[in-house]
């Protein structure tokens, strides 16, 4: 550690969080750890003086010290019959950053799948060879204080390994569930998915709390996606209005790999999710989509970063707002283009519907081309809701509520409908539905 992080660790109670625990487990966990806290400790929190940070309020989050939650909990009842609605099918559940076994399905039976937690491999599971070396290696844990912070205080992670040519049938399910137990603490889950040549899976990756929790969640999720391979990833973040939410989501492509990313942010006095896509392969393809429904005084934050680092990349971003009360919500997404990237394909959409008039919408696509032969655009709207359909529509005997509540399910299920299975999208759909106005449900205008 050098003189200046060391200078930095000494003031952070973090650093006296981890001197002061029980340490142990295996040596490339320890490892991760450490640099964990070590670069955490030379970079601490982000200031208003960082780009990627300057408009967003984190003194909630900086000027409380939030400890490592000590132990899982219990989690709420109501938080564990809303696991139902996921479907059934192979599951792994994690409660404070811990496995709950009792609550995981298990039955994914295909051959090549791998869906473990790392507790399970100090009680004698065996991972497939080499992917515990992949644990840390995507993140970018030095240039991300969340992302660091969750690597020095991990303590459990959901892992996926799909081997070449694995076809897992149903989806894989993660769900992270914060009790109260954990009000006021720091909780680190984390999910490791390597999807080996032409392999292809779809994952659901849910975040849930009870209403009264007040918790520092800084989840990380890595992707590795192998040639020709594809990943689908659905993520929910419904936690409860007194937690700070931010978390980290990295994508790295290989050649003709295909990732998507399904965002959908209901939760969280503070949600924030850093996706990032590095296109590392000739052919490969990332598709980022987010749908954030915030009221009151919620904050909602995605910020994108996807990479065109190879030829014949293609991506494609379409991120919506619905926002309510005096709520506010952050689009900041850059798309770079590296030398040599040449038939790059970028597109870039943000939409923000305002539904009253203390709401707030930021958005800030941009576009960085350092190579010729390109086609990359990126376009912006915020506005409210068009005052001629809402009269079509009263005209024909629809309430205000009604009116309003049809208009804004048409303009924010434009990103739910990209969400498979149906399942999935059903409950998605079932998290905008309860967030409408009105007594009509779109449902029974199809």
């Amino acid at each position: 550690m050098s003189e200046r992080a060391a200078l930095a660790a000494s003031e952070s109670p973090y650093l006296e969080d981890f001197r002061g625990r029980a340490g142990g487990g295996p040596r490339y966990l320890e490892t991760l750890r450490q640099r964990g806290i070590e670069a955490f400790a030379a970079r601490g929190f982000p200031g208003p003086r960082e780009e990627a940070w300057r408009k967003l309020d984190l003194s909630p989050v900086t000027a409380r010290h939030h400890p490592p939650a000590p132990a899982a909990g219990t989690p709420d009842p109501d938080l564990v019959e809303r696991l139902e609605s996921l479907g059934e099918g192979p599951r792994l559940v994690f409660v404070d950053g811990r496995l709950a076994p009792a609550l995981c399905h298990a039955g994914n039976d295909a051959r090549g799948v791998f869906l473990g937690a790392l507790s399970q491999l100090a009680d004698g599971a065996e991972a497939p060879q080499g992917l515990l070396d992949n644990l840390g290696s995507v993140a970018g844990i030095d240039g991300h204080p969340f992302a660091a912070l969750n690597s020095a205080f991990l303590e459990d992670a959901a892992l996926v390994h799909l081997g070449r040519g694995a076809l897992p049938e149903a989806p894989l399910q993660i769900v992270f569930i914060t009790s109260d137990a954990a009000d006021g603490h720091l909780v680190c889950p984390r999910v490791l998915v390597v999807a080996e040549a032409s392999a292809a899976v779809r994952l659901a990756e849910v975040h849930l709390s009870a209403e009264r929790s007040s918790a520092l969640v800084c989840p990380v999720t890595e992707v590795l996606a192998g040639q020709g391979s594809s990943v689908e990833l659905q993520r929910f973040q419904e936690e409860g209005s007194g937690v700070r939410h931010l978390g980290v989501s990295h994508m790295e492509l290989a050649q003709e790999a295909s990732v998507t990313l399904n965002s959908v942010a209901v939760g969280a006095a503070l949600g924030r999710l850093d996706a990032y896509a590095d296109l590392r392969g000739t052919g490969a393809d990332a598709t980022l989509n987010g749908l954030a429904l915030t009221a009151g005084r919620q904050v909602v934050d995605h910020h994108t970063w996807v990479r065109h680092r190879c030829e014949h990349g293609t991506s494609r971003q379409l991120f919506k707002g619905v926002l309510r009360g005096r709520s506010e919500t952050f689009y900041d997404g850059l798309v770079h283009v590296a030398e040599g990237a040449r038939k790059t394909d970028a597109q870039q959409q943000n939409r923000n519907l305002l539904l009253d008039r203390m709401a707030l919408a930021h958005s800030n696509p941009r576009l960085e081309i350092h190579n010729d032969d390109v086609k990359c655009a990126h376009g912006s709207t915020v506005g409210e809701l068009d005052d001629e359909a809402l009269f079509y529509l009263r005209s024909r005997g629809i309430g205000p509520e009604d009116a309003q509540a049809l208009l804004t399910y048409a303009f924010a299920d434009e990103v739910l409908a990209g969400i498979r299975p149906e399942r999935l999208q059903n409950h998605a759909r079932e998290l905008l539905l309860a967030r409408l106005p009105g007594d009509a449900t779109p449902r029974d205008t199809r």
